[in-house]
């Protein structure tokens, strides 16, 4: 049987699983809100009118791109895009664990594919699925750094370099924590240094390690100068950052198992200081996360910390009860990563749990859903698309929208006379700074009716006008 047979007859049914398990998560209300943006901007981008103009950041480009790509192969499905994505680099990695732990690490099948359902069930792998393409691509990253750390550390070959490198340029490009996590990584990654290499050059060694990194921020600062954007949001969750202990207590019970394997490789330099090299990184990228607030949920920056629980259990030495203590390691780590997360979790996380457990959680797409049937078959809707994601993603496409770029949005943003027939904004009571822009060029919504505008829906946040006067 030829590799790629192979390889498709276990992704395959791993991605019909893992596909089942966020229809799952979905039945019962819950749909991360990164995946509603990141659909959201897939739609417009693709199949909204080419006048449209985006002026919100394009970072993330990786998992950007993607959704770009598989909206534009597949419309129409009904079935998020980035969910899709996810489901996929979830497969593949799962895929990619067991052979890793097979030919690396010297399983025999039947503990490898123990081991990675056991992976594969931790609530932090469940996190990373159900928050889309981005956080996946996360976890992928830091697998292939941490792999390469140690096999740059056994063989200390051009190859192993690359992969440290090629890890190191998912990061940043995949997620807007990977720039911080691509940094935590610089003062530990020398721990992991072969002395040969750092005798040889160890300024040499740091440049070749973090080049893509650089030039990965480079290229996105060139491209958002070119096309005069930011490249992050101007928003960031820095308010909201967890801080102290909370910051980091998913992270340390994410690596118990890496804690077991330090412990157990003690006395075997070329596998503890790359497992102690990858968890200084972890930890030091959630340290960067409290000042810089990238990423507010502690539960996402846990998640790239199971790609070095695979390393940790692939460089476990080998014996009779091997494989049943790792199991046994897993086992424990499971119900210390569901507490960790409800102790310290965001939001997000907490109603992922709720769903995962068969509960039904509040729909927070409740609103956007009946301010979509409202506006179902209506022409000329003045909306802000890029703060209201959840209600292109509820109409399923941009049909009858006027959107940035189009110039009665446009004229109307200016101050001109409201062209089109129908405003729709989302109104926020406790924002002290309004959101949707088209409330800010309107604040007087906010109380009500006011010409040339009469109330004709509200629900919930939503509050769609008609235009009744035009010139």
């Amino acid at each position: 049987m030829s590799r790629p047979l192979r390889f498709g007859l276990a992704a395959v049914p791993l991605f019909g699983v893992l596909l089942a398990l966020l229809a799952w998560v979905e039945m019962h209300g819950f749909v991360s809100g990164a995946v509603v943006e990141m659909w959201a901007k897939a739609i417009v981008q693709v199949e909204g009118p080419q006048a449209f103009r985006a002026t919100d950041p394009f970072y993330p480009p990786l998992p950007y791109v993607l959704s770009l790509t598989l909206q534009a192969l597949v419309p129409g499905t009904g079935v998020p895009a980035p969910s899709l994505l996810s489901a996929a680099i979830g497969a593949v990695l799962l895929h990619a664990w067991f052979g890793n732990l097979r030919e690396r690490g010297a399983y025999d099948r039947v503990s490898a594919v123990l081991i990675v359902v056991l992976m594969a069930m931790n609530p932090f792998f469940l996190r990373a699925l159900a928050e889309g393409p981005g956080t996946m691509l996360l976890l992928l990253g830091f697998w292939i750094y941490a792999r390469g750390l140690l096999n740059l550390r056994l063989n200390g070959t051009a190859p192993d370099m690359m992969k440290v490198a090629v890890g190191l340029l998912i990061l940043p490009v995949a997620h807007g924590y990977g720039l911080l996590l691509a940094l935590g990584t610089l003062p530990f990654i020398v721990i992991a240094a072969r002395p040969s290499m750092l005798a040889a050059s160890s300024l040499g060694y740091i440049v070749s390690m973090f080049f893509p990194v650089l030039a990965a921020v480079g290229s996105l600062v060139f491209v958002a100068t070119v096309l005069d954007t930011g490249i992050f949001p101007t928003d960031p969750a820095a308010a909201v950052a967890p801080a102290g202990a909370a910051a980091i207590l998913p992270t340390l019970c994410a690596m118990i198992p890496v804690g077991a394997a330090l412990i157990r490789t003690a006395r075997m330099p070329r596998f503890v200081l790359p497992l102690l090299a990858g968890g200084c990184s972890l930890i030091g990228g959630a340290v960067l996360n409290m000042g810089y607030g990238l990423e507010p949920d502690p539960a996402v920056i846990a998640a790239p910390a199971l790609g070095l629980v695979v390393v940790a259990i692939r460089a476990w030495p080998p014996s009779g009860l091997r494989a049943p203590m790792i199991a046994a390691l897993l086992l424990v780590s499971a119900p210390m990563a569901l507490w960790s997360i409800r102790a310290a979790g965001g939001e997000e996380s907490q109603r992922l749990l709720q769903a995962a457990a068969g509960a039904q959680v509040a729909d927070q797409r409740a609103a956007d859903r009946a301010a979509a049937e409202f506006l179902e078959g209506r022409d000329g809707v003045l909306v802000d698309v890029e703060r209201n994601p959840g209600l292109v993603t509820a109409l399923g496409g941009t049909g009858g929208l006027l959107l940035a770029g189009q110039s009665a949005y446009d004229i109307t943003m200016l101050g001109g006379r409201p062209r089109g027939a129908w405003v729709a904004l989302r109104h926020d009571p406790d924002a002290i700074v309004q959101r949707d822009r088209l409330l800010r060029a309107f604040p007087q919504l906010a109380k009500g009716t006011a010409p040339p505008f009469t109330l004709r829906f509200t629900r919930g946040p939503w509050r769609i006008f008609e235009i009744t006067e035009q010139d």
